[in-house]
């Protein structure tokens, strides 16, 4: 079943790279997911310590190997190399060729065209090199920045899902976002 695929450790478009998640990105994670601005919407962090931030990689690199999920930096590439995020996709189910992905910045970086030029990375990884046919999210039906990033991006309004999201004791309704490899749906 996963011969065909092209699990690939890095991408980019020229300017923006993606590059599989590393043991040594644990104080990257670990600072960045302790934004209190960053986590509203997320369903990791704040990290308590280092160490939670160190076993969650170890869970990421476990997740890859077994071809449960993929974790990727979001990187730029100037005179310095500089981490700005992560995205993924997880929830993989190979039986019928789809996932979820998910995607965070940090706030430094918004509105930058970073996100959109990630999450067409991500697609193409999808797409083309784990051949899944559907990508989709998840997003809070009140995070109006990302269901905008994702729309541009070309996904699309499938439906509400209520109560689905618990962000640290308060429900929140879920807006599903959908992408088709064949778009035209």
């Amino acid at each position: 079943m996963f011969s065909d695929l092209d699990v690939v450790d890095e991408i980019d478009d020229g300017s923006l790279y993606l590059r599989k998640v590393k043991k040594n990105d644990a104080k990257f994670f670990y600072t960045s997911l302790n934004e209190k601005s960053l986590i509203t919407y997320l369903s990791l962090g704040p990290l308590a310590a280092i160490e939670e931030s160190k076993n969650l990689l170890r869970k990421y690199l476990r997740f890859w190997d077994n071809f449960a999920q993929y974790n990727y930096v979001i990187e730029i590439r100037e005179s310095s190399v500089k981490r700005i995020g992560s995205v993924n996709l997880w929830n993989l189910n190979w039986r019928h060729k789809r996932g979820e992905v998910g995607i965070w910045i940090i706030p430094s970086c918004w509105n930058k065209g970073f996100g959109e030029k990630a999450l067409n990375l991500i697609k193409n990884i999808g797409f083309f090199h784990l051949k899944l046919n559907r990508l989709e999210a998840h997003i809070a039906s009140d995070n109006i920045s990302s269901i905008s990033l994702f729309k541009k991006c070309e996904f699309k309004e499938e439906g509400l899902l209520k109560q689905y999201l618990n962000f640290q004791g308060s429900y929140s309704d879920a807006l599903v976002l959908a992408c088709l490899k064949n778009r035209n749906y």
